[in-house]
Parts: C-alpha cells; sequence; structure tokens
C-alpha cells in the first residue's frame, strides 16, 4: 500500500513538470509566429515598395527609384540629370545677364560708380547712392530714374525674384523724415524698389527689400572715401533656389 501511494506521489510530480514545458513550448510557438508575421508584413510592404518604384519608374521614364542620382530629387535615372542641366542653364543665364547689366552700365557712362558682381547668390548691382540721391534724402534725381529704367529693362528679361538693399555710412541723421539711418537706407531701397516696379514685366511679386543702415560696411567710416564705398543701394538678381528659400517655398 505505501509503494503505490510512493507511486502516486511521483506521477503526481511529474505531471507538474509536463504542464510547465507545455506552458513554456506554447509560448515559444507563440513567439515563433508572431516573428513570422512580422516577416511577413515586411516582406509585402518591400513588394509593395517595388511594385511603387517600377510604376514611378515607367512615369518618369527612368530606371529606378532608388539608386545613384547625382540630383536632390526622389526619382533618379535622368532626374539628376535633368536637375543638372537645368542648374547649368540657370548659371549659363545668370552669366549673360551680368554681361547685359554690365553693358547698360557703361552705355550710362557709370563704370566707376556702378558695380556688377556675381556670388553665390546671385547678380548684384551695387549702385554708389551719391549717383542716385543728395546727401540725406531718398528722393531719386531724374538722372537716377532714368539710370532705373534701363536696369530694370534688363531685368525684366529674366524671371529672377530682385532684393534691393540700403545702406548708409556712419554719419548720423535725426530729421523728422528720417530719425535714424534705418529709415533712410530702407527707403531709399523702397524707392529703387518702387521705380523698378513700374517697369514693364517687372512683376511686384519679384521685389523685395530691405534696409541695414550704417551696420554692413564694406569700407572703414573713418576716412571720406570709405564712407562714400559704405553709403549704396545694391540691387541683387537672385539664383531660383536662393529666392525659394528666401521666400519661404524651399526646404
Amino acid at each position: 500500500m505505501m509503494e503505490e501511494e510512493h507511486e502516486e506521489g511521483g506521477g503526481g510530480e511529474g505531471g507538474g513538470m509536463m504542464r510547465w514545458l507545455i506552458t513554456y513550448a506554447d509560448l515559444i510557438t507563440l513567439l515563433l509566429a508572431f516573428f513570422i508575421v512580422l516577416y511577413a508584413m515586411n516582406r509585402t510592404e518591400q513588394i509593395k515598395f517595388s511594385l511603387v518604384a517600377q510604376a514611378l519608374a515607367q512615369n518618369f521614364d527612368s530606371n529606378s527609384i532608388v539608386g545613384s542620382s547625382p540630383g536632390p530629387s526622389i526619382v533618379t535615372g535622368n532626374s539628376g540629370t535633368h536637375a543638372q542641366r537645368a542648374q547649368k542653364q540657370q548659371l549659363q543665364s545668370l552669366s549673360h545677364l551680368q554681361t547685359k547689366l554690365q553693358t547698360a552700365i557703361d552705355k550710362a557712362g557709370l563704370g566707376n560708380e556702378v558695380a556688377v558682381t556675381s556670388n553665390e547668390r546671385g547678380v548684384e548691382v551695387s549702385l554708389d547712392a551719391t549717383t542716385l540721391f543728395k546727401p540725406g534724402s531718398a528722393e531719386l534725381s531724374p538722372a537716377a530714374m532714368a539710370l532705373m529704367g534701363s536696369i530694370g529693362r534688363v531685368l525684366a528679361t529674366v524671371p529672377n525674384d530682385i532684393e534691393v538693399v540700403g545702406y548708409t555710412d556712419s554719419t548720423p541723421i535725426h530729421t523728422s523724415r528720417y530719425p535714424s539711418n534705418w529709415q533712410l537706407s530702407a527707403m531709399r531701397a523702397a524707392n529703387v524698389v518702387y521705380q523698378l516696379s513700374r517697369v514693364p514685366k517687372i512683376g511686384p511679386q519679384r521685389l523685395s527689400l530691405a534696409g541695414f543702415g550704417q551696420y554692413h560696411p564694406v569700407a572703414s567710416n573713418s576716412t571720406a572715401a570709405g564712407r562714400a564705398k559704405n553709403r549704396r543701394v545694391n540691387i541683387l538678381v537672385l539664383r531660383q533656389d536662393v529666392a525659394q528659400v528666401a521666400i519661404g517655398q524651399g526646404p
């Protein structure tokens, strides 16, 4: 009788261990099934992505959607080439514009008072303020208006945005109309913008202005020659990518 009870007790311990193993095996099986489902979902997404890529590649006449595109476009193949070609054309257009502006300046006999240069933002026309305004004034002279017309007709040949910035020297100004050099530089830029806006084919949406007063000098204000260089109005024809960022349309 004692042996039968002992055997029954041993059988009970074995049954408890078997139940633990069954629970553990069920857990492992569930985990395996879970990872299989994850893998299947990932595989499905890859297939969908491949199908979308093929469709886009066909629509854009490209080889693939992911590859070795030299351009910033998401669609590769010819897209990078198109972007490079567009950039090259824009640089050529700005270079041609610079030449035409310089010709107009030379024709007006202002080669010493007006400088035409190019930088990373575009083509810049820097005008000596004494050529445009009387001291302490923001009113354009008749000769300055004629000059703005000549420059404007050249600017009208390109679609780029135009930024006009006014600067002064460090000489203080305290008049009822211009309490500081901020107002004077901004009003000078505003009058140039207004004059350019009157040129046909220069839409007002292309124009913007700023006034920096005496705070961005290009020469020392300790000499008369330096102060003359600092009194200026710059007209900048912006590269298209720079203009998009400036007005909030780009990244």
